[in-house]
Order: C-alpha cells, then structure tokens, then sequence
C-alpha cells in the first residue's frame, strides 16, 4: 500500500483529491440536470418529429401509390366498359342503317319500276296515237312540199 501512496503522491495526487472529487460529482449532478437531460429530452424530441414525419411521409406517399393504382385500375375498367357499351350501341346502330338502308332500297326499286311500267304504258298509248296520226301528218308534209293539197 505504501507503494501505492508513493506512486500516487509522485502523480501529484495528494488529500485534495476528495474535495475535487466532491467537486466534480456536485457539478455532475448540476450539469445533467440543468443541461444533458433537457438537451437530450430536445434531442429525442427532433429525432422523433424528424423521423415520425419521415415515416409519415413514406405512409402518405405509399398510400397515394395505392390510390393512384386503384384510380387507373378503375379508369381501365371503365374505359372498358364504355368501349364495350360503345361497340355494341354502333352495332346496333349499323344494324339499324342497314335495316333502313335494306327499306328505303327496295321502296325506291318498287317506285323505279312502277314509273317505269308506267313510262312504257304511255310510250305505247303514245306510239298507237301517233300510228292513227301518221298517214295524216305524212299527207300534210308531202302536200306542203308538193304545194298541192293530195287529199283524195
């Protein structure tokens, strides 16, 4: 023990040491109360806002992915949806036109033909009445070229 004693007075240590001890401890004790322990209750406090508001960001924009997914998956099948109703209501249309189309063709054929009988009909009544009229019409040329009336 003595050469304990020896060695520590040779390092300058001496009864002082207690009182420097005590010291220290007092202004320990003051030091984490007045100013660790605020600085670390502020210390916890911005990493738990910083990192709070991390996560709740990382939450925000991985729920606004899902909602963006479920909006475009939706907008697909509503397209579909229109393209289908679509194409089935131009089918129907174009069935429709040609229904239509089928109708009006027929009824201008009916119409063609009947103005066409009817066109023959008077050509031949025409025809029969200008054959009852030639003989008098071709004695009316030739009696004017001739300059005498041939009328027997």
């Amino acid at each position: 023990m003595q050469i304990v004693l020896s060695l520590l007075s040779a390092l300058g240590v001496n009864q002082t040491i207690w009182i420097q001890l005590a010291c220290f401890l007092v202004s320990y004790l003051a030091l984490t109360q007045l100013v660790f322990k605020p600085y670390m209750k502020a210390y916890h406090e911005r990493e738990k806002r910083t990192v709070g508001n991390e996560e709740s960001a990382v939450r925000i924009i991985e729920e606004a992915q899902e909602l963006t997914a479920n909006y475009e998956k939706k907008a697909r099948d509503l397209n579909s949806q229109i393209k289908h109703l679509y194409d089935q209501k131009r089918s129907e249309a174009q069935r429709d036109y040609e229904v239509l189309v089928k109708g009006a063709r027929e009824e201008a054929s009916a119409a063609i033909e009947s103005v066409r009988e009817k066109i023959s009909n008077e050509v031949q009544a025409a025809r029969k009445k200008l054959s009852i009229e030639i003989p008098a019409v071709s004695e009316a040329i030739a009696s004017r070229l001739v300059g005498k009336d041939l009328s027997l």
